[in-house]
């Protein structure tokens, strides 16, 4: 049975610390270490804890350092469905581990599940009943999830929206000119080849001010095919065009399953009523946002 890659597999064996960072990550990431911080003073929470949807183990890192400044002994292991490449060797993290069918070996109990961003990429009755069955009892679930209030999620959207209007011009415009150029040459370019190096001129203009324009880096990306094609690279030409084109297919593939992810979740209340038809008690969801960054999500904590 052929099963289908999961769309976070490339990003994260590329290196990445978190796909919840993006120009503002230094602030995004002081604030995010802070909240788990604090929910680390406020619950005594029982061990092993387990993060889900790891990713490359920030939440597991910034768990260490609290036991590290606190002198405080944890017991943290981060779970992904995804193939990862750690950013830190030291740090228990499984790839490939959904945890809609996660075990401890030897039938041991989980403490504490905790996820930032994690939880509503999986399938969530599924994966909330696993949770719940491997938790002992009196344990916790404490979770951020993404909100359609948040920057991270309108952003998405937009982008996803954005993506055919610029797959659609390299076809039409980008690709004609980058074979004119490479058959004529920059001096010698046919009317038909012209007229599409203005079309792509005026797409540029059009959209410079645009986020989701910015954020696809569309003018450096063509400019260097064009370039490449201009001075008769062909094989530098075509790899870099067929590269960019690849590199949107695998964000638009991840935008999917971001804003999927996020819709699932529904308002605060479907959220909570997610947690408590796995059989979770004491379920309370409260909106957390991130200032100056635009991030907002849901903290839900629930117990057994």
């Amino acid at each position: 049975m052929k099963t289908t890659k999961n769309p976070w597999s490339d990003y994260w064996q590329k290196g990445a610390k978190a796909s919840f960072l993006d120009g503002k990550a230094r602030l995004q990431a002081y604030q995010m270490r802070k909240f788990w911080f604090e929910r680390m003073d406020e619950n005594e929470l029982k061990q092993p804890i387990v993060d889900v949807g790891t990713g490359n183990g920030i939440v597991v890192h910034w768990l260490t350092e609290y036991s590290q400044e606190k002198g405080k002994k944890l017991d943290v292991l981060g779970i992904d469905s995804a193939e990862l490449k750690p950013f830190n060797d030291t740090l228990k993290l499984h790839a490939e581990t959904p945890y809609e069918a996660f075990k401890l070996p030897s039938n041991k109990k989980v403490g504490t599940f905790v996820s930032h961003f994690g939880l509503e990429y999986g399938d969530m009755q599924t994966g909330l009943e696993n949770l719940y069955l491997q938790l002992k009892r009196g344990g916790s679930v404490i979770a951020l999830v993404h909100s359609t209030e948040s920057n991270i999620y309108k952003n998405s959207k937009a982008l996803f929206e954005f993506i055919p209007s610029v797959l659609k011009q390299l076809k039409k415009s980008v690709m004609p000119l980058q074979e004119a150029l490479l058959k004529h040459g920059p001096n010698n370019l046919p009317k038909s080849a012209l007229q599409e190096q203005h079309n792509l001129n005026q797409f540029a203009k059009k959209y410079e001010r645009y986020g989701a324009f910015q954020a696809m880096n569309f003018v450096p990306a063509t400019k260097h095919a064009l370039q490449a094609a201009a001075e008769g690279k062909s094989d530098e030409s075509h790899r870099v065009l067929s590269g960019y084109i690849n590199a949107i297919n695998e964000h638009k593939a991840r935008l999917v399953s971001l804003l999927r992810a996020t819709e699932q979740l529904g308002d605060i209340a479907n959220t909570a009523a997610l947690f408590e038809s796995a059989g979770f008690k004491n379920v309370t969801v409260q909106t957390v946002a991130f200032p100056e960054t635009g991030v907002v999500g849901s903290c839900v904590t629930a117990s057994k």
